[in-house]
């Protein structure tokens, strides 16, 4: 099922960068709303944090291409696309796996235009697309260890 040129351990490497990037948005999310919309350190921190974990997305699904000779994406949408299109990743979760190499173009090149309106949602709503996106890595690539 599995090409055996996927290194496992980068794999599992870039896992641990997006479970430390939650473990530290959990930590500012606990501080409730009000603190974090008081507070631009907790927003610049968790800014950032959604940054560190969107490339350790973006990191694996290109290492997953290259090895298993799935074609050369041009961005980073087209590489969560074509996990999509490959069958890594389901096509119904493509949309919230768009969205996170969205927010990051917008946090890295755009990032006077993120309210911190916007980044306290997706704290309380799209975590999870990374949990999914572990999940799936984990089942495909390291299940059989």
């Amino acid at each position: 099922m599995t090409d055996p040129a996927v290194d496992r351990d980068k794999v599992r490497q870039k896992i641990q960068y997006v479970r430390e990037a939650l473990r530290r948005l959990a930590d500012i999310r606990a501080r409730g709303d009000d603190a974090f919309l008081a507070d631009p350190i907790l927003q610049a921190a968790a800014t950032r944090w959604l940054q560190v974990a969107i490339e350790a997305v973006i990191d694996a699904a290109n290492h997953i291409i290259a090895r298993e000779g799935l074609g050369l994406p041009k961005t980073y949408r087209e590489a969560v696309e074509i996990l999509a299109a490959e069958g890594i990743l389901p096509k119904e979760k493509t949309a919230g796996f768009v969205k996170m190499v969205k927010f990051r173009n917008r946090a890295v090149h755009l990032y006077d235009e993120i309210s911190p309106g916007e980044i306290l949602t997706i704290l309380q709503s799209d975590l999870g697309d990374f949990e999914d996106f572990i999940g799936i890595l984990v089942k495909r690539y390291l299940s059989n260890e």
